[in-house]
């Protein structure tokens, strides 16, 4: 030190304890990782690109520790990644320097070549992550190396399995409970016989597993692209559901009947709001509505599959008619075109089927998709409302399994997750769902005393009612329930039901010389429709 330096204090090694070799392991031990390009080298492509934001130290040793994660991982070449996964390795830009920079990290490295997309992301009924592979200069090559890692990236990675459930907890907020409740689950007494002749059968390693999962309390939980939620008991025999206990107490299982028919009102209804808002639309959307109607009522008001037996009460029949259906709804056009049964429901609801025979017109795998997505999001969302009550629960594909005593409740949950969706009353664990309930009866009975003043001739609106607003004169005796559709009962709570084209000048013109303009009931469906709150 010169004389005329001052004398620092943090210039005394002793003075700087976060330098020391205790706190610095990474210093003295190095990371190996396994990669396809050497730190130098990913700089050079990546300041030969102009993505020079990415070339400073941590970013850097970021991108490496993605490439060694994509090497480790890879199956058959490829790897399936998702960007939220890729920021725990390395954050993405907040800020760009020019409209050239690119600010995820993925996308960086297939700008620099690194990478090749072989799929985009795919975020509809089916859900998947962006699929990747190496470039044909990469593909062949990995090189070991030795990097040194900021102790922020040091302690990151260390607690990479900790922040990884931390990220899927978040993205599937039920499944930290799920893993617990899990936890839970144990064999009555009886199931060890069943278990110990089962193992010595073929084909036991399923069950090998579910017997490790259970006595081990070593359980997962995983999530399809079509949203049906996996755990390590999914595997259960039939035969062995019974013999299942959870905290102690025996279980149950609370499936939906005939759930894929119960989601086709939904299907034609999305169809019809696709089509309100073209022109000339009119009769079609009112045709669509009535059948909409029709439908719901049928899979509300009976078991579906006794409507096409020739003898209802003949549970045998019953059993077969459910197969054949299940099977038609999702197999080919031609395949249905050929069976009987098929082409009765169809000429039924002619409306529903051209737009189910419309989406299974490419592939007939397109309809289960949907299907699929929409049954497994209605019991995710089931789980995660029993979960906030308190109540353990166990997902098993179309049903939750709980305990005997929370069989009800569980029930009315699911029954209500498809009602609000679907406006259908189905029945789930063998309980009919009965929509008026405290919150729901002001909805179901709406009181024209109750109706906000209201110019009907004025508002413009008419919102998705199955009938058209010329026969609104026959509904002035009718009850104000039949207004609007079962389907819109929680939008209509909400005050959020959307409007789905203008009233004509015709139609408003009908109006007044009906005297009508004035008429409670009308006042009331047009409050409803605007998007007001009734009340």
């Amino acid at each position: 030190m010169t004389n005329c330096a001052k004398n620092r204090s943090h210039d005394n090694s002793k003075n700087r304890p976060q330098d020391g070799s205790k706190n610095r392991p990474d210093i003295i031990n190095p990371v190996s990782l396994c990669c396809v390009v050497g730190k130098e080298s990913l700089k050079g492509l990546l300041i030969a690109k102009k993505q020079v934001p990415w070339s400073s130290r941590v970013r850097l040793l970021g991108l490496l520790l993605l490439l060694d994660y994509i090497c480790r991982n890879l199956k058959n070449g490829i790897i399936s990644i998702s960007a939220d996964l890729a920021h725990q390795f390395v954050s993405k830009l907040r800020k760009r320097d020019n409209a050239t920079t690119i600010t995820e990290p993925l996308m960086v490295l297939v700008q620099i070549g690194i990478l090749q997309i072989v799929r985009p992301a795919v975020y509809a009924h089916v859900k998947a992550s962006a699929v990747y592979r190496f470039g044909e200069s990469y593909c062949k090559k990995q090189l070991p190396l030795e990097v040194v890692l900021t102790p922020k990236l040091a302690e990151k990675r260390a607690s990479a399995p900790a922040r990884c459930e931390k990220r899927l907890n978040r993205k599937f907020p039920w499944r930290e409970q799920l893993l617990a409740d899990l936890s839970l689950v144990s064999f009555s007494d009886s199931a060890r016989q069943i278990i110990a002749r089962d193992l010595s059968n073929k084909g036991s390693e399923n069950l090998r597993r579910l017997v490790s999962a259970v006595d081990g309390q070593d359980h997962s939980v995983k999530v399809s692209e079509r949203g049906q939620i996996t755990t390590s008991i999914s595997s259960c025999p039939r035969a062995l559901q019974p013999h299942l206990l959870l905290d102690g107490e025996p279980t149950l299982s609370c499936d939906i009947s005939n759930a894929h028919w119960g989601f086709l009102p939904l299907i034609l209804a999305k169809r019809l709001d696709h089509v309100s808002s073209e022109p000339g639309r009119e009769k079609y959307m009112n045709d669509g509505w009535r059948e909409h109607r029709r439908l719901v009522d049928l899979l509300s008001d009976s078991d579906f599959y006794r409507i096409w037996c020739a003898d209802p009460q003949n549970d045998d029949e019953r059993d077969e008619k459910k197969n054949i259906l299940n099977v038609l709804l999702n197999s080919r056009n031609e395949d249905g075109e050929q069976n009987f049964l098929y082409r009765k429901i169809r000429g039924d609801f002619p409306i529903t089927f051209r737009i189910i025979e419309d989406i299974k017109h490419n592939d007939h795998r397109n309809l289960s998709k949907q299907l699929h997505r929409f049954t497994a999001d209605t019991v995710a969302a089931a789980l995660l409302e029993v979960q906030r009550e308190g109540i353990a629960a166990i997902p098993h594909v179309d049903a939750l399994i709980c305990q005997m005593k929370n069989r009800e409740r569980v029930c009315d949950v699911i029954s209500r997750q498809i009602f609000v969706v679907t406006g259908v009353r189905c029945r789930v664990g063998g309980i009919r769902y009965s929509p008026a309930t405290e919150h729901e009866k002001p909805i179901l009975a709406v009181n024209p005393v109750q109706a906000k003043p209201l110019e009907p001739a004025n508002a413009g609106h008419l919102a998705r009612s199955e009938w058209v607003l010329p026969s609104h004169a026959e509904l002035s005796g009718k009850n104000a329930q039949t207004v609007f559709l079962f389907g819109e009962l929680n939008d209509c709570a909400r005050g959020v039901l959307k409007p789905y084209r203008p009233l004509t000048e015709h139609e408003q013109d009908l109006l007044r010389r009906k005297g009508m303009e004035h008429d409670p009931l009308i006042i009331e469906a047009l409050n409803i429709f605007e998007g007001r709150s009734v009340g």
